[in-house]
């Protein structure tokens, strides 16, 4: 199967425990010189999960491991996706353009005057928290970036062969049962699903999916 990569961020979020907003738009404050209203840019997918998530009472379903380790507070991801190699785009790295604050003055995280504070964080490092939240970007791609990683060591790089796809191949086997009932699920996560269960191990899970920027 091909998927959009945005599409299938949006479902190892989710999958996780997020609530997700794809696409979340950011719009201008204000007109152009020349009078127009052009978007920004977006959060190709913005997701919140809270600290207390547990799917599956009788058998709990284990999440990945970097949204495991924080069992105490509610965790923010501003997501960058790629089909390519994991990369910030330019609006996320200038602090001229302030994309940063109007995402935190949109989303309604934390007051007014604690926006400027959390924008310089995620500009500078890629993560901000205090004793009640965690605000992070989170990359997704094909392949790991050695100069991100230099300049933001603390945002994570989810490829999607070693990673993201492996997990949703784990939920969807070890959990075939408890998941088989989904006709609510959009074309997406129904065609990974079927996917899974036609495959005989993660290898050739991955194999089967190609992940590619739009249809």
């Amino acid at each position: 199967m091909r998927i959009p990569s945005e599409r299938l961020a949006f479902w190892f979020l989710r999958l996780n425990g997020f609530l997700t907003i794809p696409n979340f738009i950011v719009h201008p404050e204000g007109p152009r010189d020349d009078g127009a209203y052009p978007q920004q840019t977006d959060v190709d997918v913005l997701g919140v999960r809270f600290p207390f998530r547990a799917e599956n009472r009788r058998r709990p379903m284990p999440d990945y491991r970097l949204f495991m380790a924080e069992r105490r507070r509610p965790m923010v991801v501003l997501s960058e996706v790629k089909t390519g190699q994991c990369g910030l785009n330019g609006p996320w790295t200038d602090p001229e353009c302030q994309n940063m604050q109007k995402v935190l003055c949109a989303g309604g995280f934390r007051p007014a005057h604690q926006v400027e504070e959390i924008a310089r964080a995620l500009y500078g490092h890629g993560v901000w928290q205090d004793e009640t939240l965690v605000i992070r970007i989170v990359c997704f791609g094909n392949r790991h970036n050695s100069g991100l990683e230099r300049s933001h060591p603390s945002v994570p790089q989810l490829i999607w062969h070693q990673e993201v796809l492996p997990f949703v191949y784990r939920r969807f086997d070890e959990y075939k049962l408890e998941k088989q009932m989904h006709r609510q699920w959009d074309e997406d996560a129904r065609q990974l699903f079927a996917v899974a269960g036609q495959v005989a191990n993660a290898d050739e899970f991955v194999a089967s999916v190609e992940v590619v920027d739009k249809l």
